[in-house]
């Protein structure tokens, strides 16, 4: 019988737990960990009094274990682990309440939203022995790891070079005022999922980042809402990054991502990096669905898998000690991604990565 970790959660928002089950395009943190047979929901903070209400009205826990005040909950409860799942510019500060008390960490991306700070809190972490996990839904999603074994496993020859178009209308009048404050919402909101799954599918650093950025007359956003990039890997693999959030059309897929191999491409059209993909042999017209056993292909049941998968691991590497996966020091890594293309783009420079990580 697996040893039950005990768990807490900070903020429950819509991906804790959400508002709106059937139209949801995921199951949610809170159901998973009361689902799962490796942890036990202990506890739970956010300081809105409704959305702790939730969970008391939907049986997960009784109202003497939830919390408005961290600290409170700290103090009170005796737990393993915290999931943190507050919104992101708090994650620093929940994430140094944890380290405090020597709790193992599962995150929402990104890890922080400052890179010194983040460095700060990895050595902590480290210092410490404790386990960190940020949540990065694309690459072990179904699609990602297909890609991920068939490159490992040099199945296509050499990589040669990806492509990757993100087209999505974000705008959105019915959406709060803050959305249409945020800086750079596709690096952040989006690029950081596609660089981590870049970094991750090609088991590579990412050396350089030029680019600029765009937002066309239409757009609600205080900032730019597209890029165009041009990234380059330490092993020299070029990658050609282009989005918009700002698209008026919704009637075509949202992603395309084309990996160009030596013995042929390998490409994904999707909303959300769902299945299927395809390899289209070199030379041959004929095509191969390399995730034809999946059978649970909708934008749901993908986020699912990928957080049972996610959440898996993280109770793996706390009860046996096996290898962290997206660990804090990794996850970091992905918004030094974001950052350098943001600043490409505000500088009009190429950002060589070594240099803005010193």
């Amino acid at each position: 019988m697996r040893r039950k970790i005990r768990i807490v959660v900070s903020g429950v928002g819509n991906r804790a737990l959400p508002k709106d089950p059937v139209s949801s395009n995921w199951f949610g943190w809170i159901n998973l960990i009361s689902k799962s047979d490796g942890f036990k929901l202990v506890a739970v903070h956010d300081p809105l009094d409704e959305s702790l209400k939730r969970v008391v009205e939907k049986g997960y826990l009784d109202s003497r274990n939830t919390y408005t005040d961290l600290d409170e909950m700290l103090s009170h409860v005796s737990c393993d682990a915290m999931l943190v799942t507050n919104p992101a510019e708090y994650h620093a500060g929940t994430v140094q309440k944890a380290i405090e008390n020597n709790l193992h960490i599962l995150i929402e991306k990104p890890f922080v939203t400052d890179i010194d700070e983040g460095k700060k809190l990895i050595e902590a972490i480290e210092g410490k022995g404790l386990i960190s996990c940020v949540i990065q839904n694309w690459r072990y999603k179904d699609v990602g790891r297909s890609i991920f074994k068939v490159l490992k496993d040099g199945l296509l020859g050499s990589i040669g070079h990806i492509f990757f178009r993100y087209v999505r209308n974000r705008e959105n009048p019915n959406y709060p005022k803050y959305i249409f404050e945020e800086e750079y919402p596709l690096l952040y909101a989006m690029g950081i999922h596609h660089f981590d799954l870049f970094r991750h599918i090609l088991d590579d650093e990412i050396h350089s980042v030029a680019g600029y950025a765009f937002k066309p007359p239409w757009s609600m956003y205080k900032s730019e809402t597209g890029v165009n990039l041009f990234i380059k890997t330490k092993s020299g693999i070029p990658i050609v990054y282009t989005g918009t959030i700002s698209s008026t059309n919704s009637n075509f897929l949202q992603e395309s991502l084309l990996v160009e191999c030596e013995k042929g491409s390998l490409l994904n059209k999707s909303d959300w990096s769902e299945p299927p993909l395809w390899f289209y042999p070199a030379g041959n017209k004929d095509k191969i669905d390399l995730t034809a056993e999946i059978t649970n292909r909708s934008a749901r049941q993908q986020y699912d898998i990928s957080d049972e998968y996610i959440l898996d691991k993280f109770h793996k590497s706390i009860a046996f000690g096996e290898e962290q996966i997206c660990s804090a020091r990794d996850g970091l890594m992905s918004l030094c991604v974001v950052e350098a293309s943001r600043l490409a783009c505000e500088s009009g420079k190429k950002i060589f990565m070594p240099e803005f990580l010193s």
